[in-house]
């Protein structure tokens, strides 16, 4: 009766959203009620234990700096709805910090020798790599954004031409845990929020082609106009991505065949239990056959 009618369950999903809902709540880590904040891993475990994310794809990013003390840099992502006829947009922040905190602006203070010079194993501490997710509603985005890191200026934003290039939430959130497990400390020369950010956008723009890139702004890793060192992980973190992406692959299609394997077997079960029920049916329609065959004296 159902596909009489064609019945979709996603298009019912989507009339209840445009009709009693001004903003989605299907997508747990994405389109959800209110704001998130988790941990890079958790975000990526939540996503691959949903069906949607898949198809909720990465429209444009934006490469953020803020203005004042650390000049702290972070990434700005914008998801679609899976639904097109939903016209919705997830925001997603992402950022680096050490997992230690002693002043206002998130970060610890540095730990300096005698002579004034700052030892650079000094701030290796575990990374807090965190992405918070928000509804694009209104001034929501830029009221966290103005709360959490004060002035900041767009330094660059990155847009995808073609449906078909955006990658989906699920690929970025894979990407994003490769990189901080890369790199799982925060570390003052090498790891830090500018490693971090950079080397999301690169990493992006390698993996996923099909982008168009605005002209850059001043200023990128950069702090108080001095050049700030980091690690250059492009190249590993491709790999290693690609490395982790065919093994979830991989683990998906073996649970696929486990699935498959295990339906032809309850099918055959079924099929087999049908023909001994026949069986049994034939059986007793023999006996009672013979029965009144006896009864009749035939």
């Amino acid at each position: 009766m159902l596909s009489k009618y064609n019945f979709s369950f996603r298009g019912l999903l989507a009339a209840i959203f445009s009709r009693h809902m001004e903003f989605p709540t299907d997508v747990p880590g994405l389109f959800t009620q209110g704001e998130t904040r988790l941990d890079i891993a958790a975000w990526r475990r939540m996503l691959l234990d949903s069906d949607f994310p898949p198809q909720c794809v990465l429209e444009q990013l934006k490469f953020c700096k803020a203005a004042k003390r650390k000049q702290h840099e972070f990434i700005v992502l914008y998801f679609r709805h899976w639904d097109a006829s939903v016209p919705a947009t997830a925001v997603v922040v992402v950022d680096r910090a050490p997992n230690t905190f002693s002043n206002d602006d998130g970060y610890s203070t540095p730990i300096t020798h005698s002579s004034g010079v700052t030892s650079p194993s000094a701030l290796q501490t575990p990374a807090l790599d965190s992405v918070f997710t928000t509804p694009n509603i209104g001034a929501a985005i830029q009221k966290y954004l103005r709360t959490r890191y004060g002035r900041y200026e767009e330094l660059c934003t990155l847009k995808f031409s073609t449906t078909s290039a955006r990658p989906s939430a699920t690929q970025i959130s894979v990407l994003l845990f490769v990189i901080s497990q890369h790199a799982p400390n925060y570390h003052l020369y090498q790891f830090q929020c500018y490693w971090f950010a950079s080397t999301i956008w690169e990493a992006i723009k390698r993996l996923f082609p099909g982008y168009l890139e605005a002209a850059w702004q001043s200023g990128r890793s950069r702090c108080h106009g001095f050049k700030v060192d980091k690690a250059d992980s492009v190249d590993v973190v491709c790999k290693e991505y690609a490395d982790e992406w065919a093994r979830l692959e991989n683990e998906a299609e073996q649970k696929r065949q486990v699935e498959h394997a295990r339906a032809q077997q309850l099918r055959m079960e079924g099929l087999a239990q049908g023909l001994a029920m026949r069986q049994a049916e034939i059986d007793r329609l023999l006996v009672e056959n013979a029965q009144l065959r006896s009864r009749l004296g035939m």
